[in-house]
């Protein structure tokens, strides 16, 4: 069984340049294959199929990344169960580098390969900032807030189950389907200030608690249904309206080439 090394250079402003360049180069000198993606969560979206590639059953993989929660949420929304694989994982937002240097050591004690390592690099092959939820369905309870609320067509409730649909279209920076989550079942994973929000492994549900009572107020008013109604009745107008947009575009695409020369 080999050992491996999957390193997310998180491509947000979560976490200073220097501390991932710091990780990166205690991840070389420890001299085993590496396997750097430029952002999981861009390559969770854009390239499934890659990502899964990656594991095999045959190897012990040490995932250095930001919390476990969101890690693992983002490799099951691109069809990867962790249980399955033998999986290690450091939050490099909480540990300091000796103790990353610790960890790893640790990780490749009894690794008696004397192949020259290989290193990989993954880079998202698009502009897109991957800024997008991901849901923890051990806490979510379908109630259907999110896609009330979001204006923009990420969600759609289906057969009694929320799902991301649309990734892509969520707008960037804006966690406010995250802070109204009565379960806080929604991380988005490129959140700066953290938290239960920002995926963290641990949650202080009575802080949540409260925290979520300050944010319905500040954002609904207090007044969620009323609110999540009105927004549901937007987000019809929004499509219909990019519906007619859409017709007009190809029907002029269509007059167009049935006379080029106009």
């Amino acid at each position: 069984m080999g050992k491996k090394i999957v390193f997310c250079n998180c491509e947000s402003d979560r976490i200073e340049p220097e501390k991932l360049l710091s990780v990166e180069k205690i991840l070389i000198d420890a001299k085993i294959d590496l396997i750097k993606i430029f952002d999981i969560c861009g390559i969770s979206v854009l390239d499934k199929e890659k990502l899964r590639s990656i594991f095999s059953v045959n190897d012990e993989y040490l995932i250095v990344a930001c919390h476990s929660r969101a890690i693992k949420l983002l490799f099951e929304k691109a069809g990867i169960d962790s249980g399955d694989y033998s999986i290690k994982f450091i939050n490099f937002f909480e540990l300091h580098n000796e103790e990353i240097t610790s960890e790893t050591k640790s990780f490749l004690e009894r690794d008696d390969r004397n192949q020259r390592p290989v290193i990989e690099e993954i880079r998202n092959n698009a502009d897109w900032t991957p800024w997008f939820p991901v849901i923890d369905y051990a806490r979510c309870t379908s109630c259907g807030q999110c896609a009330d609320f979001c204006l923009f067509g990420v969600y759609e409730k289906t057969d009694g189950k929320i799902n991301i649909i649309n990734p892509q279209a969520c707008k960037n920076n804006c966690p406010a389907c995250a802070r109204i989550c009565p379960q806080t079942a929604i991380i988005f994973p490129k959140y700066k200030p953290g938290g239960a929000i920002g995926g963290s492994d641990v949650t202080d549900e009575i802080s949540e608690q409260k925290r979520q009572v300050e944010d319905i107020n500040a954002i609904l008013n207090g007044d969620i249904y009323s609110v999540l109604e009105q927004r549901k009745m937007k987000r019809k107008s929004i499509i219909r309206e990019e519906a007619m947009n859409k017709a007009i575009e190809e029907r002029l695409n269509a007059l167009n080439n049935i006379n080029p020369e106009n």
